[in-house]
């Protein structure tokens, strides 16, 4: 059976059931819409690794497949509904387990943030267009309840999928630039065994309290309990102290202030607008250890961090005072020793 049939040349097709219509009827450009919709689903698939995605996609063009059909037979015997309240929870069940996978975003997203997300974009759009054209459809036919909730609910489930796949494009970016860092920043013993065994030797447990003792006299001064913690060069902690009557949340707090500091090589009060989406680490704040309230910094010998400092449990502008006094104290350390 040949391909082309040269029933369409004088610019009519088929309904289902055969019924010619006008290639610009109403009806044509809703289903067609949602052909191009279900191409742009096919090429986003064929890019993806993610198979629970893509099967999650494939089982959405099949359904579309039902939905074109549905629009085809509008108006005419063979009219039947395809598309179910069923179809349309499986759309949200996949939206509300997407969105639980990454963080909130807010504003417009520029498209084209991966090849996959482009692509659904594209499709999006196609259903969007899809829509409109339902949407007046009903003026004309009476149109299934529920294929016009489905199409709805099927641009915002593609655009999760999208807004999935740039989460995850710029988690692995900032992932990259972490270990970048990391790697770069190191003091290497091989490579100076001296300066590796100054680094051991001042950022230890016994400097630690010693700077923690002096930043619980500087919250004595200033008349606020605080936790105080301090961390290595990994984000592990060295020392963990809670003074008299501070908050018990202030633990954590001070911890993740201080492995913050570390983990991002700067102080945690700089890092909000790098967190927000478009920033250069956006998506780490789904990590529950970063936070970016003011109080956390990293601790440095010759520009190479070492460590880091937090402090919770005053106001912002308490915390960091006391820390920038701690990152004080360790730098009279590393220059002249422990004052005894």
């Amino acid at each position: 059976m040949k391909i082309y049939t040269k029933t369409g040349d004088k610019g009519s097709t088929s309904l289902v059931g055969g019924e010619r219509t006008n290639k610009y009827d109403l009806r044509v450009w809703a289903y067609g819409s949602i052909d191009e919709a279900n191409s742009s689903i096919g090429l986003a698939r064929a890019c993806m690794e993610d198979e629970n995605l893509k099967g999650k996609l494939l089982k959405i063009q099949k359904t579309l497949f039902e939905v074109a059909a549905e629009l085809a037979s509008l108006g005419t015997k063979n009219y039947r509904s395809r598309i179910e309240e069923e179809d349309v929870v499986f759309l949200e069940d996949t939206i509300d387990e997407l969105d639980r996978m990454r963080p909130v975003q807010n504003g417009f997203i520029v498209p084209g943030g991966t090849v996959e997300s482009a692509h659904l974009d594209v499709a999006r759009t196609d259903v969007r267009r899809a829509e409109r054209y339902i949407s007046e459809l009903r003026n004309h036919y009476e149109v299934n309840d529920s294929l016009q909730k489905y199409v709805n609910r099927l641009s915002d489930a593609i655009y999760a999928v999208a807004r999935y796949f740039d989460y995850k494009d710029i988690l692995k970016k900032t992932e990259e630039k972490l270990t970048s860092l990391n790697s770069g920043e190191k003091i290497d013993c091989r490579g100076n065994p001296q300066k590796n065994l100054l680094t051991n030797t001042v950022l230890n447990r016994e400097t630690a309290e010693y700077i923690a003792g002096k930043c619980i006299e500087k919250s004595y001064d200033i008349g606020v309990p605080m936790v105080i913690c301090i961390v290595d060069f990994d984000g592990n902690v060295i020392l963990l102290e809670r003074m008299d009557n501070s908050l018990l949340i202030s633990l954590k707090v001070a911890f993740k202030k201080a492995y913050t500091a570390a983990a991002l090589k700067s102080p945690t009060g700089e890092l909000y607008k790098a967190l927000l989406p478009g920033g250069e680490f956006y998506g780490l704040n789904n990590d529950e250890n970063i936070i970016t309230f003011a109080g956390g910094f990293p601790l440095k010998i010759d520009g190479h961090i070492v460590g880091a400092i937090g402090v919770s449990g005053g106001t912002v502008d308490e915390d960091t005072s006391v820390s920038k006094y701690g990152v004080e104290v360790f730098e009279e350390v590393v220059k002249y020793g422990i004052k005894r």
